[in-house]
């Protein structure tokens, strides 16, 4: 696995698309933080980790679209008054800053820009 980002944002998008209520995904820094992010938002009720390699994801039915934005072949960054808004601020943006992982909200707050990571909604 190369990109745990998207490793992530396609093993929620499968389990949401079939009906699984639970996901299981490797554990990184990155995951965790984003998990905390949909948490934080009620994109997902909650996750704990099972063992060293493992979260256990307990997702809700309200996710209609996840998708990753910047890879690692292409970046795509953007300033803090640049952040673009995702369905009328029903969704969020995932967003890499100096900061740590933020969702555009709190970038916008704090005025920091960064990597776009990815939407959901």
């Amino acid at each position: 696995m190369n990109d745990s980002i998207s490793d992530l944002f396609t093993r929620i998008r499968n389990a949401n698309l079939v009906g699984q209520n639970t996901v299981r995904v490797p554990v990184t820094l990155i995951t965790q933080s984003i998990l905390n992010i949909l948490v934080q938002h009620g994109f997902i009720k909650n996750f704990h980790q099972t063992n060293n390699r493992e979260f256990l994801v307990t997702l809700k039915s309200i996710i209609r679209e996840l998708q990753r934005l910047s890879r690692p072949g292409c970046r795509l960054y953007v300033r803090a008054q640049n952040i673009p808004k995702i369905r009328g601020q029903i969704g969020i943006i995932i967003l890499s800053t100096s900061k740590g992982i933020l969702s555009d909200r709190e970038a916008r707050r704090l005025r920091v820009g960064g990597e776009i990571l990815g939407y959901i909604s």
